[in-house]
């Protein structure tokens, strides 16, 4: 179930030209149910924690849970994705956006995504 996933999320690391490491860890919990985690060291020092929940559904793979966690390299937060119910007053909801001076309204983004954002800021593009 998940080998298809993490070739796919391994393949976006792989092409991220500011990663320094990585490491995953996939845990297959049932035929169903699985998870991923892991954490991405990049060149500027600063590193990005994840994990995914996901589920084999009707339509496909479901992520039931994620959080990307991106701090700087004084472990000071620059923002995490997730999708913990606690902002219920977002437009999102449960998804949503966490910054250092509060939480905004997202999306559920995918590690693709994730590490565009990322490589933007590292190389002062964004």
């Amino acid at each position: 179930m998940l080998s298809d996933y993490v070739d796919t999320m391994e393949g976006a690391i792989r092409g991220c030209g500011v990663v320094a490491t990585h490491n995953l860890n996939t845990v297959q919990l049932s035929p169903s149910t699985g998870y991923v985690e892991g954490e991405i060291a990049f060149i500027d020092g600063s590193r990005l924690v994840f994990f995914e929940f996901l589920r084999q559904g009707a339509t496909g793979l479901d992520r039931v849970k994620y959080r990307y966690h991106f701090m700087d390299a004084d472990n000071q937060l620059v923002f995490r994705y997730d999708n913990a119910p606690h902002h219920a007053e977002l437009a999102g909801f449960p998804c949503h956006k966490h910054l250092p001076d509060g939480v905004m309204d997202g999306t559920a983004p995918n590690c693709g995504g994730v590490l565009s954002e990322i490589e933007g800021r590292v190389l002062g593009i964004t």
